[in-house]
């Protein structure tokens, strides 16, 4: 008798039936109770209800180096919905240790998120004039630039855990059932404080009057609108795109705010730089200034990036990091190390920013003269098409 009603906890859970979860639960309660196990008993209600539960420690949990989170063990006593077929998880728990302050935002944004934790923290203020703290956050933006850090980082501030959706189990093959996943995934944190997070939003929530998508996609979009509705006021929803003109217009009305994160100008970029350098602890001698001209129109990963190349090249070297090779290093990630291809646009890209066909040639490892060549065909190919 136990093991069937074992298993039909188990089975409530993986259905992401919330009613039925707690029917078993309570059966299973009774059960312990009848056979004279009352101190079982009430241990089971309290677990359910949330009462005397010891949370699990960041010691208890794996810490990714440098991710900014740590991701919910295997085996850690709390149960996520998986998808039906697959088995995969629909989300996985993770405990962001990134604070507001680790991300550059232009100011403008960076008090609309300040307002937005505010409003948080005064729910109770809020709820006795009937006003809802704002719940619903989308964040748009090209890849890189610092959405789902900006999301880690209000998890964090706020003091919550964030259900980090996964798009492999979310979505599904077979006929509604990804409609069923996401009503999954909505009952099981409907009950919770809880920071809910959907990257890669356009995956579920794409025009509706696109001729080349399916009916299915379609249905998991009005799915998606009627769980956004019934979405309690503990969860706070983000959701994040590389692409917002892909969206169905009637997605963006359901979201209280939506912030554009585009690539960072110049001060963001200076800061980020000098930020990087000293966290890695790189001695360089490099112009800042010159530097964070050259990398416009690069992403906040890809300076990150830039500056962990160099670091490691002084690790390897112990050699001060010079601005000869930051230029290098910046060609070789524009070009994704290839062999010659795209090297010669790399260089005019440079050029154009002022740097030397000298300097660029003895860091591509090219004649000045062949290079200074090169790029004046480019460059006098583009004004003709132009």
């Amino acid at each position: 008798m136990k093991a069937e009603l074992i298993a039909n906890i188990i089975a409530a859970h993986c259905s992401g039936d919330e009613s039925s979860f707690k029917t078993a639960v309570e059966a299973l309660a009774a059960d312990e109770d009848k056979k004279g196990n009352s101190r079982v008993s009430s241990m089971l209600l309290d677990a359910y209800k949330g009462k005397n539960i010891t949370l699990m420690k960041k010691s208890d949990v794996a810490q990714p180096a440098g991710g900014g989170f740590a991701v919910q063990s295997a085996g850690s006593g709390v149960f996520t919905p998986r998808d039906k077929d697959s088995l995969l998880e629909l989300y996985d728990i993770i405990y962001p240790d990134i604070s507001l302050s680790d991300v550059v935002l232009p100011e403008n944004q960076r008090k609309l998120l300040l307002q937005i934790l505010e409003e948080r923290q005064n729910n109770s203020k809020l709820a006795k004039h009937n006003l809802p703290p704002a719940n619903r956050l989308l964040l748009c933006g090209p890849p890189g630039c610092g959405k789902t850090m900006t999301a880690n980082a209000i998890a964090h501030e706020l003091n919550l855990p964030m259900a980090y959706v996964r798009i492999d189990g979310l979505i599904s093959s077979y006929l509604g059932q990804t409609s069923v996943n996401l009503r999954k995934i909505f009952s099981s944190v409907g009950n919770q404080n809880i920071v809910l997070f959907l990257d890669e939003f356009d995956a579920i929530a794409k025009k509706r009057d696109d001729g080349h998508e399916m009916g299915e996609l379609k249905r998991v979009v009005t799915a998606l609108l009627q769980n956004f509705d019934n979405m309690p006021p503990n969860v706070f929803l983000i959701a994040a795109t590389n692409h917002e003109h892909l969206l169905d217009p009637a997605i963006f009305r359901r979201f209280n705010y939506t912030i554009n994160i585009g690539y960072p100008d110049a001060k963001q970029r200076s800061e980020l730089i000098q930020r990087w350098f000293k966290d890695y602890a790189v001695e360089t001698e490099v112009d800042i200034q010159k530097l964070t001209d050259l990398t416009a129109d690069r992403s906040v990963a890809q300076i990150k990036e830039l500056v962990i190349s160099a670091a490691k090249r002084y690790v390897t070297t112990d050699k001060a990091v010079t601005m000869e090779d930051m230029i290098e290093l910046l060609i070789q990630q524009m070009t994704n190390n290839s062999n010659g291809a795209g090297v010669v646009d790399a260089a005019a890209d440079l050029k154009a920013k002022g740097v030397s066909v000298r300097t660029l040639a003895k860091a591509i490892g090219m004649p000045h003269n062949t290079l200074s060549y090169q790029i004046n065909k480019l460059t006098k190919g583009k004004e003709v098409d132009e």
